[in-house]
């Protein structure tokens, strides 16, 4: 599997493009993006679903302008539909906009299998309360629960520190090293974050 990084929006959220041959998932479009289109449309991609770490604004701003370009499905926790649809628990009311998804979100089962990817949603709350890791055969797509040497916010709505404290104690049992990339800034690996990150100790 190949990943693509573009961070989009004024927050510069990582919208990620995961290629498997020409099938391709879009994870967390935080804004409409040209050039991702004509990356997609460069390879002839086949956009099988857009999936949804979280329901933040700066990771869901694209969201409808994709889904109707692609007519795919869109993933997501079920825990996170209110923040879909809400403004002021999306965040996108404090920066004066008002991001509401006008979609009808496919909640995510533990294990997916969407074209030819296959992976495992770990359920992690604490930034929010339904925040979730995607986790392939080597890549954790980690949204903003895990960053390098740092973690999400635990202060905004639905967030919670106990939550992510256990959150962080269940991900340091993954026995993996895995590649990770997170919902901001750049990848890292679990093992270099299971010894270097503050937050791990």
């Amino acid at each position: 599997m190949k990943v693509e990084t573009y961070p989009l929006g004024n927050i510069q959220a990582n919208c990620y493009l995961l290629w498997q041959d020409n099938h391709v998932l879009m994870v967390d479009p935080g804004g409409s993006s040209r050039k991702i289109a004509e990356r997609i449309a460069s390879d002839g991609g086949i956009v099988d679903a857009i999936l949804l770490t979280h329901g933040h604004f700066d990771h869901i701003a694209g969201v409808e302008h994709f889904q109707k370009m692609y007519n795919c499905p869109v993933y997501a926790s079920k825990e996170e539909a209110k923040l879909l649809s809400d403004p002021q628990l999306n965040g996108s009311h404090q920066f004066g906009e008002n991001i509401s998804l006008d979609v009808d979100p496919t909640y995510y089962q533990s294990e997916e299998h969407i074209g030819p990817f296959t992976f495992e949603v770990f359920e992690a709350p604490g930034h929010s309360e339904g925040s979730v890791l995607l986790i392939f055969d080597d890549v954790i797509i980690s949204g903003d629960v895990l960053f390098q040497m740092s973690i999400g916010r635990t202060d905004l709505a639905t967030g919670s520190s106990n939550k992510m404290n256990q959150t962080l104690n269940r991900i340091k049992m993954l026995d993996k090293n895995y590649t990770v990339y997170p919902g901001h800034g750049p990848s890292t690996t679990l093992d270099f974050e299971k010894q270097n990150n503050p937050f791990f100790r």
